[in-house]
């Protein structure tokens, strides 16, 4: 095994701390090829040092430590981009639901009644968390665009689309049945 993986997964700061300085640049420009967006890329590098780090103990590497950073690098800026997409796509269901035109007058009163609990249930949050979730939602703005926007770092982004998307949950579960089986069904 390399003596570099040997000392990361020994715990040596010295080791991690090279490993960063020598490709935090080039994987971010890796990154960058895929995301198209340097925050987004620089977010998801600094997240796999973060991961790298807190799975030191038990890392199996099999090939070279610049593969592997590389590799993993490459799978979560994939799944940045998998998860971005169907989050686009979700919100374009929901509301494009919410505002059809149909000839049943029972699913147009659920239409509306359900735009009146998502209406009343974003009234309800905080107004920080409220344009956070907005912003992420309604103007599909990455959350380290959001962060650089309202001044305010990514963790708390995070915070904010999590507490907004639990108390959406709470307050939406009576339409939650609904809407699965409009979405389902169509």
């Amino acid at each position: 095994m390399d003596e570099t993986i040997i000392a990361l997964r020994e715990g040596n700061h010295t080791t991690f701390a090279s490993l960063f300085d020598n490709y935090y640049d080039a994987l971010c420009r890796y990154a960058f090829s895929i995301l198209k967006d340097t925050d987004d890329a620089q977010d998801i590098v600094q997240k796999v040092f973060c991961k790298l780090w807190d799975q030191h103990a038990d890392l199996e590497i099999r090939t070279s430590i610049k593969s592997y950073l590389y590799r993993i690098v490459h799978n979560e800026s994939l799944n940045f981009v998998h998860q971005q997409t169907n989050r686009g796509e979700i919100n374009r269901e929901i509301i494009g639901f919410a505002g059809e035109n149909t000839d049943d007058v029972n699913e147009q009163v659920a239409a509306s009644d359900l735009q009146q609990a998502i209406d009343k249930a974003l009234a309800d949050l905080a107004p920080q968390c409220r344009k956070v979730f907005e912003m992420s939602r309604m103007e599909q703005k990455s959350y380290s665009e959001i962060a650089q926007s309202l001044a305010i770092s990514v963790n708390t982004v995070e915070n904010h689309i999590s507490k907004a998307l639990r108390l959406l949950r709470v307050a939406l579960n009576d339409f939650l049945v609904l809407l699965f089986l409009i979405l389902h069904l169509n």
